[in-house]
């Protein structure tokens, strides 16, 4: 009887025991999923590894405005990122407001919104912290491609493993109208007379310069060349041995007036194949890498402060489409799908007598300026009429 009245204990302590252990186990595993799906929006889709990243340290419990190497401005009030009780949370941005960034971010391939794209942007926290968007963030892009009828496209991971655009809804803000009218009097005002769109006429053409030279560096050189040479930049160097045709000084520009001519530029760019347009940065880029003079004459520029940044009061860019996002991820500001975004007008057409005579290739890498260099920089600098060539 009393073998009977045992039988039944031990198999009553193995069942009480193996649920304990379970539970043990399944404890750590649990709270991984869960903190996985509280961060899941915050890692996909993972597009655009290729494109330089730049990191933010904010505080959450502050307003703070955000200001991104391509001009961006992403607005963050108090409060809007849930940290839990971090003080401090790291975001990371990766723009793409070229073709060139679209193309080498992958993120042309997936819908025809793409195509139509005026930038895309992506904003997410950096591995390892629980955060997410309590209230929404005002991101401002530059409107560089003026369009009509913009749209606001978030990015989500297609089942071809293709970045598709979906959720289109309004911005908040966009350009009334394109910004490029008073550009285009510039233009043809200040720059037809030596610049064409592909022709080289007294200097070099000008179309997509605006995404082959960074607009600090052009507002400088449009407003005055003189100090680029008097301080030996070594592309405006460059530029200057090859054409040896005096630019005249843009001093009365304000920024406002450079952001209106070089959108007009950016968007009559858009009627001009790329392929067919001079890029002497590519020439001056070889010469940097491969000539020792050059490589040590754009170091020692890259020390010297060579462009100067804008006066903090005004803004390179004129215009911005505006849209909120209330969540991590890739962002693509674009016209209707099948709707492209309007360009302006071509540029002026060039009369042939006044295309630029065919010039030798050069023998070797002029990216230093020669003493006509400096007397024609101090010709300008006193603002005494250069002779023309």
């Amino acid at each position: 009887m009393k073998r009977m009245s045992q039988i039944p204990e031990k198999p009553m302590r193995t069942i009480a025991i193996k649920p304990m252990r379970t539970i043990a186990t399944l404890i750590p595993v649990l709270l991984v999923a869960a903190w996985s799906c509280n961060n899941s929006e915050a890692h996909e889709p993972t597009f655009g590894a290729e494109l330089p990243v730049t990191n933010f340290t904010v505080d959450p419990a502050k307003d703070t405005v955000l200001k991104t190497p391509g001009g961006a401005q992403i607005s963050i009030s108090a409060g809007s990122l849930d940290a839990g009780d971090a003080t401090s949370v790291t975001l990371e941005v990766k723009e793409a407001f070229t073709n060139d960034d679209m193309n080498r971010g992958g993120l042309l391939h997936g819908s025809s919104e793409a195509n139509n794209s005026a930038g895309m942007i992506y904003i997410n926290v950096t591995g390892g912290q629980s955060v997410s968007i309590h209230k929404p963030l005002n991101i401002s892009i530059p409107a560089k491609t003026p369009g009509t009828e913009m749209m606001v496209y978030k990015g989500v991971a297609g089942d071809d493993a293709l970045l598709k655009w979906i959720e289109a809804r309004a911005l908040t803000s966009a350009p009334s109208h394109p910004p490029t009218d008073a550009g285009k009097t510039l233009f043809e005002s200040r720059c037809a007379s030596c610049h064409g769109g592909k022709e080289e006429v007294a200097g070099p053409p000008l179309a997509w310069i605006t995404s082959r030279r960074d607009r600090q560096w052009l507002y400088a050189f449009t407003r005055n060349n003189a100090i680029l040479l008097w301080r030996g930049d070594g592309y405006s160097c460059y530029l200057f041995n090859r054409y040896k045709t005096p630019m005249p000084l843009f001093k009365d520009l304000s920024d406002a007036d450079l952001g209106n001519l070089y959108n007009y530029i950016a968007a009559a760019s858009k009627s001009v194949d790329s392929n067919a347009v001079l890029d002497h940065k590519r020439g001056f880029d070889s010469c940097v890498a491969n000539d020792a003079n050059c490589g040590a004459a754009a170091q020692r520029v890259a020390h010297t402060d060579t462009v100067t940044a804008a006066p903090s009061g005004e803004a390179p860019v004129a215009d911005f489409y505006t849209f909120t996002v209330d969540k991590h991820g890739w962002y693509n500001v674009a016209g209707k799908s099948g709707d492209a975004p309007v360009t302006a007008a071509a540029f002026p057409a060039v009369s042939a007598d006044s295309l630029h005579p065919a010039v030798e290739s050069l023998q070797a890498c002029p990216c230093w300026c020669d003493e006509s260099a400096y007397r024609r920089a101090d010709s300008l600098g006193r603002e005494k009429p250069a002779r023309r060539r």
